[in-house]
């Protein structure tokens, strides 16, 4: 039952970090097609523990809902909201946090629900 468990967390938990990944490699190339959407490159290596580490609270949060839409929802919004929170404490202005918010939470909404649907297949 222990080992059950730990295997159920594991998967979820690499799936999640699959998740990350995908959308730190989609940000990069989104961030590299304009020389005004730069960034420093150590925000994508930050953006991956940060962004799992959101990732955990948001499926916490998500196990509140039953629809994949909305738990996709959840995810997507707290990562992409606390992610694009530093780009405006570091002073970028407020139409690029604004319009990468909504970058980001496209992208990782769409990754989001892929996630949720292979949870679910796999019943976790």
């Amino acid at each position: 039952m222990m080992k059950e468990k730990i295997l159920r967390v594991s998967f979820i938990f690499i799936v999640l970090l699959i998740v990350i990944l995908l959308f730190t490699i989609v940000d990069h190339s989104i961030h590299g097609l304009e020389k005004a959407w730069s960034v420093p490159d150590y925000y994508f290596r930050d953006k991956i523990p940060f962004g799992f580490l959101w990732g955990l609270v948001g499926l916490l949060v998500a196990r509140k809902f039953q629809r994949v839409s909305l738990k996709a929802l959840a995810v997507s919004g707290i990562i992409a909201t606390t992610l694009q929170f530093r780009y405006f404490i570091e002073g970028y202005p407020i139409n690029f946090v604004l319009v990468f918010m909504l970058i980001h939470f496209i992208v990782l909404y769409l990754l989001s629900l892929v996630m949720f649907l292979i949870l679910n297949k796999n019943k976790l």
